[in-house]
């Protein structure tokens, strides 16, 4: 216990050296009184993002803290950040999560697939990979991961217990983490850095990204790299193509019973919230209103509440804000405070000019420099982080370079969820990791060719395919 309490104390003066070190080496000199400020608060929110001595979402309230010592930037301009139009369509998609979840209907919907589709491994393989990428496109990869885990073990257990399944096993465990992170990629609420990257744009640069504009840009780009995927996992193991018995997988349907009510309702809801989303433009229009994905996320959650049952009144009830993760968000509206103050007062400016460097090399080799780093810092720190760090970076490189800011952006925001080497990378490799099913060693060599491959698909993607 007084280890623990030196060490923090350790850490803390250290934070505080580290929040002055521009200062200390005397490397700040040219930059105005709010970007030496800004500079103190990154590095201090940097270091203890990293070192989580504090809770990484508390580390995002620290804007609010050094709001007072502004000149030019105001309180408000800080704290709006906390409650971007993005923050509701989250919290939006994570009630509407929460009642999907509870209604069950994943587990029939993952089911009935492997029953139609699943007759030999390698089909099982590719059902769960394309099973876990639908659900991680509308719910958190987190989420996800934790509900397709149980379903997999299951069927592990009950079918593939000898020992020439062991590897088969270790594979289609792996394959829940790798697809819940691309399968993120297609929707603007399937990963933090996606809904990071279309409210920076938005309140920036005046860019709007709409759900259905990112949905149709993404959704070939997250086939390729589930088709890839799918190849070279199923490379892995024998036998792939043995037929095999699905009475198990039968019975474990079977025992789900006729298709609820709770069901029924759910299909309804995120029907009716995706309709609303694809034609939202025309309901606009056609209503003159202003409906925007965030009011139809919060709507589509609100009918969970609303929409009776037989004996009961709704879906989800009082209890309903136990299972919201409170704490991403505040991340979220934090990181955006920080990345705007980068941006406000200038420093984005300052600190691009280092990165003309890179200038000497054609767009393209920049595009995959870009995608490569952003996929191996995030090995290892928070891709949320990585991303508000980076991205005020890489817009104004862009303009200052007379480049499309889409152009690299969408390939770093879309390579921070390319981590799949180390548990530590992300939440779904640290959920399947305690699986105890496989060993860091074997994630580490199937995760480094799909991190390699995957960027290399992404930028010849957003280069070749989208802007040329």
């Amino acid at each position: 216990m007084i280890k623990q309490k030196l060490k923090k104390i350790f850490f803390l003066i250290f934070a505080i050296i580290t929040c002055l070190f521009f200062d200390i080496s005397d490397l700040n000199q040219g930059l105005s009184y709010d970007q030496k400020m800004v500079i103190r608060m990154v590095l201090l929110m940097i270091f203890l993002w990293l070192t989580e001595i504090i809770p990484i979402s508390v580390t995002a309230l620290i804007p609010i803290l050094f709001a007072p010592v502004f000149d030019e930037v105001k309180f408000l301009d800080i704290t709006r950040h906390y409650s971007s139009p993005v923050v509701f369509l989250l919290l939006g998609g994570f009630i509407i999560a929460q009642g999907f979840e509870k209604s069950g209907l994943h587990q029939r919907i993952a089911l009935k697939t492997l029953l139609n589709f699943g007759d030999s491994r390698e089909k099982i393989l590719i059902s769960v990979i394309f099973s876990t990428a639908f659900f991680s496109m509308w719910l958190s990869n987190t989420a996800t991961c934790l509900l397709m885990l149980p379903i997999v073990s299951n069927i592990l257990e009950n079918k593939f217990k000898k020992p020439e399944d062991k590897t088969f096993s270790k594979i289609l465990i792996l394959s829940i983490a790798y697809a819940s992170s691309v399968g993120g990629m297609a929707t603007p609420i399937g990963t933090i850095p996606n809904a990071v990257m279309v409210s920076f744009l938005n309140e920036n640069y005046g860019i709007e990204i709409d759900f259905i504009n990112w949905f149709v840009f993404t959704f070939p780009l997250v086939l390729s790299l589930l088709v890839f995927m799918s190849f070279f996992l199923k490379s892995k193991f024998k036998e792939g193509k043995k037929k095999i018995d699905k009475k198990f997988i039968q019975k474990k349907y079977l025992s789900l019973g006729r298709i609820s009510e709770l069901e029924k309702i759910s299909i309804f809801i995120l029907f009716l919230t995706i309709s609303l989303w694809i034609f939202k433009r025309y309901i606009n229009k056609f209503f003159e209103i202003g409906l925007t994905d965030a009011s139809i996320a919060i709507f589509g959650s609100l009918l969970f509440f609303i929409l009776p049952l037989k004996g009961s009144s709704s879906i989800l009830r009082f209890d309903w804000y136990k299972k919201i993760p409170w704490n991403v968000l505040v991340l979220f509206g934090g990181g955006l405070s920080m990345a705007s103050l980068i941006m406000t007062t200038g420093l984005a400016d300052e600190i691009s000019k280092l990165m003309d460097i890179i200038n000497i090399f054609s767009l393209f080799t920049i595009i995959i420099l870009i995608a490569l780093i952003t996929s191996l810092m995030t090995e290892f720190t928070s891709n949320t982080a990585t991303t508000f760090l980076l991205l005020p970076l890489l817009s104004i490189f862009a303009i200052n370079n007379d480049l499309n800011i889409l152009q690299l952006t969408f390939p770093f925001v879309l390579a921070a969820s390319c981590a799949f080497m180390m548990p530590i990378a992300t939440p779904p490799n640290a959920i399947v990791y305690s699986s105890n099913k496989f060993n860091i060693t074997f994630m580490v060599k199937n995760g480094f060719l799909i991190n390699i491959i995957s960027v290399i698909i992404i930028s010849n993607y957003v280069f070749f395919l989208r802007y040329n």
